[in-house]
């Protein structure tokens, strides 16, 4: 039970750490589409 909620709090926590990482990725991803998709079509 401990070893299983430890690692509940480990993936957590990486989880945690991840996310505002892969949101920035995301949003540069879709910035960068936008501005060739704009530009694309001019």
């Amino acid at each position: 039970m401990s070893l299983s909620l430890a690692s509940l709090s480990l993936a957590n926590a990486g989880a945690v750490r991840t996310a505002p990482a892969l949101g920035q990725v995301v949003a540069a991803g879709g910035y960068y589409f936008g501005y060739w998709f704009s530009h694309w079509r001019a």
